[in-house]
């Protein structure tokens, strides 16, 4: 079993979703896998098998208050990081793949705005 590693980009089955959640997926279809970066830290997910990050829309918006733009271009996943969203997730339970890892500054970037939240 892989261990996630802070940076990562994921892919994820995220739902169900509830309420303001962020979601929109099609669990109908099998459409529930979304992008997610993950910014707990190595030692929390080797222990726990969870993951503490942040969803990434598909679509690029341009308010950076609560939303950051990002393009991986490995693993093709482009669009915005919601910023004010921090779901836990159990990472083997919601067969999480990973697909790429985000710039350093980025990741600096992402932990600073989680780090606001608290």
């Amino acid at each position: 079993m892989v261990t996630l590693k802070q940076g990562d980009i994921v892919f994820i089955d995220a739902e169900p979703h509830a309420g303001h959640e962020e979601g929109g997926h099609d669990p109908q279809r099998g459409n529930i896998r979304r992008p997610l970066v993950v910014l707990s830290n190595d030692a929390y997910n080797s222990r726990t098998k969870m993951i503490v990050g942040m969803p990434i829309t598909s679509k690029i918006i341009n308010n950076r208050r609560i939303f950051l733009p990002i393009a991986d271009q490995g693993s093709g996943v482009k669009g915005s990081v919601i910023t004010y969203m921090i779901p836990n997730y159990d990472y083997v339970a919601r067969h999480a793949e990973v697909v790429g890892k985000v710039k350093p500054n980025i990741l600096s970037e992402l932990l600073r705005r989680a780090q606001n939240i608290f």
